[in-house]
């Protein structure tokens, strides 16, 4: 039987060292080729990253070299200088790697489809390093595996880090606690505060030939509230995306009480400035 391995010249011992990567730098072919090959020559990229590597607590805190095209890493401390003083070579660290941005991924979903009242939900750095044990910090390396993971997953519709934090948007259809079945009953009067700054939506009804644009609900007074009550009691029977924007489709009402709305909106947006921003 026939394999590759790496074996150390009079090793002093095989125990293992805990280490924690503290960035992520892909190389070209041709330098992780140099970089395997010639590990004790000067590297670029370790001067670039030298305060990433150092001991600490028992603990090696290393730079993770991967290179375009191949699944293996060199995991580097190299204590100020400008070559490798420590390396291990891990066959497959691409896959482990990304095994765990893509539990980090999922956990994230699962946990904000899950519990966010609304679309929007936010995870710190902190939670992530306390719950899985996995360090992201901003031009890490792995906050950008950490956002394209992200990214491919039908529940985002969008992501953004910044400031320690993960701001993510999801799709209210993945959301449980927009969905009708988790929340039978939900009003449209309930809805309306929760998709607050969440995009252009539209509230529709199956038999109304026009949708009533939901941000023009807020210029209603108390009065006009009253006035349009049927309309804000409506249940919700279905939150769908569309190429336009968000769909919510209602239920329990009268298709009359959206066209009854725009009408009043119309001539409202008719009104001489001087009637303010509110409507009755």
């Amino acid at each position: 039987m026939k394999f590759k391995a790496n074996f150390l010249y009079k090793p002093g011992n095989f125990l293992m060292d805990d280490c924690q990567i503290e960035k992520v730098v892909e190389l070209s072919h041709e330098d992780f080729c140099h970089l395997k090959i010639v590990p004790s020559d000067s590297q670029p990229f370790i001067v670039e990253n030298r305060s990433c590597m150092y001991s600490e607590d028992g603990v090696m805190h290393c730079l993770l070299a991967l290179g375009q095209g191949s699944n293996d890493g060199v995991l580097i401390e190299a204590e100020g200088y400008r070559y490798p003083r420590y390396a291990a070579y891990i066959p497959g660290m691409r896959d482990i790697v990304n095994a765990e941005i893509n539990r980090a991924a999922e956990f994230i979903v699962r946990q904000g489809t899950a519990e966010s009242a609304s679309v929007c939900w936010s995870v710190r750095f902190e939670e992530l390093e306390k719950s899985l044990g996995l360090t992201i910090r901003e031009s890490s390396g792995l906050d950008s595996m950490l956002r394209a993971a992200l990214k491919q997953r039908p529940e985002v519709a969008a992501v953004d880090m910044h400031d320690g934090c993960i701001e993510m948007e999801y799709h209210p259809e993945y959301c449980q606690r927009l969905k009708k079945d988790d929340q039978p009953g939900l009003r449209l009067k309930e809805l309306l505060p929760l998709l607050k700054g969440s995009g252009l939506i539209f509230l529709c009804h199956e038999e109304a030939e026009r949708s009533v644009l939901m941000e023009n609900l807020r210029l209603l007074t108390d009065a006009g509230q009253g006035d349009h009550a049927a309309l804000l009691n409506a249940r919700v029977a279905e939150i769908c995306e569309t190429p336009e924007g968000t769909e919510i489709v209602l239920t329990d009402v009268e298709p009359e009480e959206l066209a009854r709305f725009n009408e009043a909106v119309e001539t409202f947006m008719a009104a001489e400035e001087s009637m303010g921003p509110t409507m009755g």
